[in-house]
């Protein structure tokens, strides 16, 4: 009778062990990948990217920074890309070539072509002070981009330009430039903002930051 009782008991356990481990495994989502799978993925999207962008970085140049989104507003995936110069060494404040930036747009066909470049729209490696390399970042709309450079020392100083496709054109045109300073000491500010007016139908290729008004403290 110990003995009935006992395999009873013990058959119990293994099915309830049984039951809760297929309970575990139904509630686990078929679509979660596994961290190794998810690593893979990335890897391979990443090194897709960068097969996608070599034919547009030659003779020792290198990436600074690639944007991906809607340049055009077709809804494709197009391509920012910030270019440094080949042989650019640590040199004085204020002096060396400036980056290079091309626009490139995804065609029907899944590849991507060059569009437009400009090669003033960000400053050089040490152009940005004290407080280093003026390159900040690049924000990507629908159908529009924008690019933000900053530097300076106690007066820190930023530019944001802002580019937007014109289908009529089939470029991109400069539409805003935000300008600023501020003493950091004294809290002191300045900023100017300009629009389509001001800036006129300048495109891309030949918008020169140099040629836009500056901003100074009294």
């Amino acid at each position: 009778m110990i003995r009935s009782m006992t395999s009873i008991l013990r058959a119990a356990v293994l099915a309830l062990i049984a039951s809760s481990s297929s309970a575990s495994a139904q509630a686990a989502s078929p679509y979660v990948r596994s961290p190794t799978a998810a690593t893979a993925a990335t890897t391979m999207d990443k090194g897709q990217k960068m097969d996608d962008l070599k034919p547009f970085v030659r003779d020792g140049s290198r990436i600074l920074e690639s944007m991906t989104g809607d340049l055009t507003g077709s809804g494709r995936s197009d391509t920012v890309l910030v270019i440094d110069p080949p042989g650019v060494s640590e040199g004085k404040l204020g002096e060396g070539p400036a980056r290079t930036v091309l626009l490139l747009v995804r065609a029907v066909g899944g590849g991507l072509r060059l569009a437009s470049a400009n090669a003033h729209v960000v400053p050089c490696a040490t152009c940005g002070g004290v407080a280093g390399d003026p390159f900040g970042y690049i924000k990507i709309e629908h159908g529009a981009f924008t690019i933000v450079n900053g530097g300076g020392s106690r007066e820190r100083w930023s530019d944001a330009y802002t580019f937007t496709y014109a289908s009529e054109r089939r470029d991109w045109i400069v539409t805003r430039v935000v300008r600023k300073v501020t003493d950091t000491e004294s809290g002191a500010e300045k900023h100017i903002e300009l629009g389509p007016e001001e800036l006129g139908s300048t495109s891309f290729h030949d918008f020169d930051p140099a040629k836009v008004p500056e901003v100074n403290l009294p």
